[in-house]
Order: C-alpha cells, then structure tokens, then sequence
C-alpha cells in the first residue's frame, strides 16, 4: 500500500439530510486526519448539485458556511475506470488521483445506491454498502419484502404509490384501516433520518401524513406501531467477517425518535448497553446478523429493531450510511464494544480496499 492515500470526503448532497451530512462528514475528517497516513480531500456537494473541492477547516462543514469560501473551484469524478481521479473544469488545478472514497451523504442521491453505482464504475475503492445493497436497504418497501422471504420479523405493513392514491384517495384510505391497526407509522419509502414520517391514531391524521410523506418520494410505507423499545445494533465488516456492537436502547423524549432528537437538542436517554435478557440478546444478534446478510451489506450498517412489550423481536429497517454525529448511536455503540473512532474509521477504509481487491463489488 502506498506511503500517503488520498481520501476523498464527500458531503452534503441535494437530500433533506443535508445539514447531518455535512456535521457526519466534519467528525470523519476530524477523525481520519490523525492519522498521518491519509491525505484528505474534501469535497462539498451544494442544495443545487455542484461538486465543489473544499480546502478550509471542518467547522465550515458543521455551520455550512463552507460554501460562503471564496475561490471554491467545482470539482467531478469521472466513471471511466482508466482514471480514477478528482478533476477541476476550470482548469485551474491539476486532476488529484483518489485512492479511496468515503461517501458521507445521507439519504436520496447518496444512500441509495447512484452514487455507489458511479463508483463501482470508476473502479475506485469506496467505504460502505455496494450500489444494490445500498438501494435495498434504503427503499423500504424492497426491504419489507426481502424481510418477508427471509423470514425476519417485522411489523406488519402495506404500500401505496402516489398515482393509486391520487386516483382515488377515499379506496386506498379504506384498504389500509382495514390492513393496518391504529397507531401506525406513515413513512416514505425513500428517506432517512426520520424524515417525513409520522405516527397517526385515526383516519383524518392517516391522510395528513400521506400527504406529508408524498412531498417526499412517490411510494409510501405503512406500519403497524409497536408498543415496546427501540434498541439498535451497529455492524461492521462482511457477511463473512461480521463484527456487531452491544444493543443501545433510545428512549425518545417524544411520540417517536424523529429528525430533531436524533440531531438537534433532545432529552432523548441514549442506554449503552441496552439492559436484555440473554434470549433476547442472542435473537437480536441473530436477526442484524441475517438482515445484513439478505440484504448483502458491506462494510457498515446501523440495524434498528423494536422489542415489544410481549417480548417480541422485530427489525425496523437498515441504515447503510449512519450518521456520525457526536450523540450518533453508530460509532458510539462500537465505542462501547472497544472499538474507537479512528480504530472505525481505519477499519471501514481497509474493509474498501479489501473489496476492491477481491472485486467484491
């Protein structure tokens, strides 16, 4: 391996999770920078798409002032898998070889598989979950279903698209009260962080949220709520050479853990470890073990489950690019397993390279 690896860092992106991209990536550069072996390029992705070479300090990235810099000059990769490198089209630098990308950009256009699908392209070595995974795992309703053939548990759910509920709102209403229970979760199919979700007791709030959730991907999820706890495990590694962290329980301060309490102030309790019997340790263990598996996950993913009151084990859904954020469940669950965040982050990146190598892609 070369003496000095360049590192691309890509953040922001043209998601609702903008803002948690930019605070995820600051805390992975802060990171990787202490070690002398990589040198870091960042590079900004803005609200409207352009890709611009950051060379400032990563307080910029956490306010998003990064983008009042002056003189940022926009940036590219290509696909051709000849090059592998950053270029510059105003032609005011030279073109910089990346030897590795870690993609930081939460949710649509960097979670769910078009950016990993470039980069499979390129040939260039990159932390995370490969383009179908990442595709899976984030749309919900492909996961509910990949959930239903394994037979893993979850709650019971249904779909709906935006052109069958437009055409004729009342039928659909009626088709989910009588497949569903009250309270449910509306979710958009396509989306993390929470959101665009909701929690409804009743019909006239269940049309309020599709509606919410509309705005923010054509097909939408319904769940049956569980009255129980949250717990999530984080996993990292291979199908093959699978690390899972302790179980960490969140207790929300509100109707559920939404957008805010995960990154924004919150009294939410985080509990690290979780307080579980052995049975439901190993049953728990047992399920992100074979979700990451159907779902052909690499490198990281965060898997979040419920435990019902009853004492039923159900998984919720896959996150294949968590956030990092300082109250992140993520690095601080692996935290707790021992292991640190620069030993993570090494980790993820020599898990890229292995992949590359053994054209895992």
């Amino acid at each position: 391996m070369k003496e000095t690896l360049n590192i691309l860092v890509l953040f922001g992106g043209q998601s609702p999770e903008h803002e948690v991209s930019r605070k995820s990536a600051a805390f992975i550069a802060d990171t990787l920078s202490r070690n002398p072996v990589y040198n870091l390029i960042l590079v900004g992705i803005n609200k409207q798409g352009e890709w611009k070479y950051y060379p400032g300090d990563t307080e910029a990235m956490r306010d998003g002032s990064w983008e009042n810099e002056p003189g940022l000059e926009r940036a590219f990769l290509t696909a051709d898998a000849s090059e592998g490198a950053l270029y510059f089209p105003a032609g005011n630098k030279e073109a910089i070889s990346i030897d590795c990308v870690f993609p930081v950009l939460h949710g649509s256009n960097g979670e769910d598989g078009r950016l990993q699908g470039m980069l499979e392209m390129s040939g260039i070595p990159f932390v995370g979950c490969g383009m179908l995974s990442s595709a899976l795992a984030m749309d919900k309703s492909f996961a509910n279903k990949i959930m239903d053939f394994h037979e893993i548990p979850h709650t019971k759910w249904c779909s709906i698209d935006m052109s069958s509920y437009h055409n004729d709102e009342d039928s659909e209403l009626d088709r989910i009260c009588s497949e569903l229970d009250f309270p449910l979760f509306v979710k958009p199919a396509n989306a993390g962080s929470s959101i665009g979700i909701s929690k409804v007791e009743n019909r006239e709030e269940l049309a309020a949220a599709i509606k919410l959730a509309l705005k923010y991907d054509h097909t939408i999820v319904l769940e049956n709520a569980v009255k129980g706890r949250e717990l999530e495990v984080s996993a990292l590694g291979s199908a093959d050479d699978l690390i899972l962290s302790v179980v960490g329980e969140i207790v929300p301060d509100r109707v559920f853990y939404d957008y805010s309490a995960k990154y924004e102030n919150s009294e939410s309790k985080l509990m690290i470890p979780a307080e579980l019997t052995e049975s439901e340790l190993e049953e728990i263990n047992r399920y992100a073990g074979k979700i990451f598996t159907a779902l052909n996950c690499y490198g990281m993913a965060r898997i979040d489950f419920f435990l019902s009151d009853s004492g039923q084990v159900f998984v919720n859904e896959v996150n294949t690019i968590p956030g990092f954020v300082d109250i992140s469940m993520y690095p601080r669950l692996l935290a707790a397993s021992g292991i640190k965040a620069e030993e993570l982050l090494d980790r993820l990146v020599q898990l890229a390279f292995e992949r590359y190598l053994h054209g895992k892609l």
